[in-house]
């Protein structure tokens, strides 16, 4: 419970805008029961069908059937760190005197949709690996995955080498996210700089579950695409994948969350009943009914 922390979501908070917004498009698309279950089942690859074209296989293929949940969660998970912590969205443009209204619009609402995925993917790992009861219905062998991957890290980052996660992680309690976001900056950027042309699983075959570097190598592809569109998709992907999630969670497992208070994924449940997203709230047919219409 160390790292725990809370995020507080205001009344006019972005997150919930672009939470409700992305919910009601889906709702209006889904016309048909066969569109309807289309978006249901989608956690990420739906969005991703819609902004890529056939170049981007590798970060199709991280959404993808065959990938289960957990391996999606925790790869997108650890390629959003490295893409947040070695992105320069802040940086860009301020000091330069062109920058018109549009552009710090722009420039201000990439920025938004980078905390969004920065907070969305600290959210859903906390559930994957704090919530594992809630969580059972698409955890997997999440916890397997999570506890290799970090394994992975330790070996990369050797305890006492300066500079390292382990440093890092040891001083990081009381410590201030712009305090140890220059020290995040160049740890994410050994890692992007690891030579990862082939697949990790060909190397080291499969008894590791780590996805360190296949999550490096889906970085890597995420920061081909230009910064606007990446962070816009990478944010679709997060309420997708918690979409996802909320939908399949057992209703008793969102029902006890409610008498502690209730958690983000809950709400979202509730919205996507209230849209009418899932399967047991859809209603295919129903009683015949007639309307009698008086000519004048």
């Amino acid at each position: 419970m160390r790292y725990k922390k809370s995020i507080s979501v205001k009344e006019d908070d972005i997150l919930k805008e672009i939470i409700f917004e992305q919910l009601k498009d889906k709702a209006l698309k889904a016309g048909d029961s066969k569109i309807a279950k289309e978006i249901f089942s989608a956690r990420g690859n739906w969005v991703l069908s819609q902004h890529l074209c056939p170049h981007h296989p590798e970060i199709l293929a991280s959404v993808s059937e065959e990938v289960e949940y957990d391996e999606s969660l925790l790869l997108w998970h650890v390629a959003t760190e490295l893409c947040y912590f070695t992105d320069t969205t802040n940086s860009e443009g301020q000091t330069d005197p062109t920058f018109d209204e549009e552009a710090k619009r722009k420039r201000e609402e990439t920025k938004n949709k980078r905390e969004i995925c920065k907070i969305l993917s600290e959210y859903m790992l906390y559930l994957l690996v704090m919530r594992p009861t809630m969580m059972s219905a698409v955890l997997g062998i999440g916890q397997i995955r999570f506890q290799d991957t970090c394994a992975e890290a330790k070996k990369f980052f050797p305890k006492g080498q300066s500079g390292t996660s382990f440093e890092i992680f040891n001083k990081l309690f009381g410590r201030s996210q712009s305090e140890l976001e220059p020290r995040w900056r160049e740890v994410c950027k050994a890692l992007l700089e690891v030579d990862t042309v082939v697949k990790p699983i060909k190397v080291k075959g499969d008894r590791s579950k780590s996805l360190l570097f296949d999550a490096c190598m889906l970085a890597e592809d995420l920061n081909e695409l230009k910064v606007e569109n990446r962070w816009t998709i990478m944010s679709e992907v997060w309420v997708e994948l918690l979409s996802y999630a909320a939908s399949h969670i057992r209703p008793n497992g969102h029902a006890q969350q409610l008498s502690k208070g209730g958690e983000l994924i809950t709400f979202v449940w509730l919205l996507m009943a209230h849209f009418g997203l899932g399967d047991q709230f859809r209603i295919e047919a129903g009683h015949a009914r007639a309307k009698l219409i008086v000519d004048k």
